[in-house]
């Protein structure tokens, strides 16, 4: 007997923040360790020491074949096996390791990969100190509990409440992990099954990719199309990301409506092209996600601190709509405000 529950996670990177509700899926209610309904397949990927590869009394044939087809090189007689499928190509140079030694080798100035030079606020440090200060009795040197730090999962519990205008539970609507990439691989392991396919909304977040493949899905792409306008020509007219990268909304519910579209990975503000959704545009994904019931939101918002307009070109959750927190996961960073 299963029961349906409330899940929300607020990841912090070094503190980062994510927050969801699931009330329409069923799963196991949560336990001492409420990240396991989220997916807690971590393998740990090593080379594998083989012996006695020959001794039938260890290996039948028909093992000692598939081991040998595993094999991809033995060296002082340690056999290293091939990698998952599942990991196909993941194992190429990402943009980071091609343009960030490029950037250093010409001394040019990096705007894709962050490399602050100034140091955290000093409310942050002072933090940090008295977190593991003895004489402050914070116990620094026990486990936490495995959803959240109990004060933590309050404080996000109570900023977010008031952002929604809704009541958080930050005992069962609130979890923490260790970065923002941490909380998107246990999301999509604990929704993803083989097969199933997650939208991705490019150009995307180079680590999507990779995360979908990890948890056995198949990555779907939409693009972010740029309007031909007739005065793409005439210099005085001004555009923004949010002006020249439009979703096709007929092109989403059309992909959306597949039984084996499991998840819609959402980012706003959108990297790398820095688009912010606007409540028209959030509006028209939230009808398509309420009519397609079987899809969850994923909504990276990571970046919801820095905006250039809050007037004009506000962050706006998803999960603030009206009927989507029940269908929405949403992830939330400090890492990307205090850096």
């Amino acid at each position: 007997m299963t029961k349906s529950f409330m899940l929300s996670i607020v990841t912090l990177t070094s503190f980062l923040g994510m927050i969801r509700t699931v009330s329409s899926f069923r799963h196991p209610s949560p336990s001492s360790s409420s990240l396991a309904a989220f997916g807690s397949r971590c393998v740990s990927i090593s080379s594998l020491s083989i012996r006695n590869m020959n001794d039938a009394s260890v290996l039948s044939n028909q093992q000692r074949k598939r081991s040998q087809m595993k094999m991809s090189s033995v060296s002082n007689g340690v056999a290293k096996t091939e990698l998952a499928s599942r990991l196909d190509g993941l194992d190429k140079p990402t943009v980071w390791h091609e343009f960030s030694p490029l950037a250093v080798k010409h001394q040019s100035i990096n705007l894709g990969q962050g490399f602050p030079d100034w140091n955290p606020p000093q409310f942050a440090i002072d933090a940090m100190i008295d977190a593991v200060t003895p004489t402050k009795q914070r116990n620094a040197n026990q486990y936490a509990r495995s959803a959240a730090h109990l004060p933590l999962a309050q404080v996000l519990a109570e900023e977010y409440s008031a952002k929604w205008n809704r009541s958080i539970d930050p005992m069962t609507e609130v979890a923490t992990a260790v970065g923002c990439t941490n909380a998107l691989y246990c999301a999509l392991q604990g929704l993803i099954d083989d097969g199933d396919e997650v939208i991705l909304l490019e150009p995307a977040f180079d680590i999507y990719i990779a995360q979908v493949k990890m948890a056995g899905g198949i990555p779907k792409f939409i693009p972010l199309r740029t309007p031909q306008n007739d005065n793409d020509n005439n210099s005085d007219v001004k555009y923004n990301a949010n002006d020249m990268f439009t979703l096709d909304f007929d092109e989403l519910e059309h992909s959306i409506s597949s039984p084996q579209t499991k998840v819609l990975l959402l980012n706003t503000p959108h990297n790398p092209t820095g688009k912010m959704f606007n409540m028209e545009e959030m509006k028209k994904i939230a009808d398509i996600v309420q009519r397609n019931t079987h899809v969850t939101v994923i909504s990276d918002e990571v970046y919801e601190h820095i905006v250039f307009d809050k007037e004009k070109s506000p962050h706006i959750s998803i999960a603030s709509l009206p009927g989507m927190y029940e269908h929405t996961l949403t992830l939330n960073s400090s890492g990307k405000t205090f850096r």
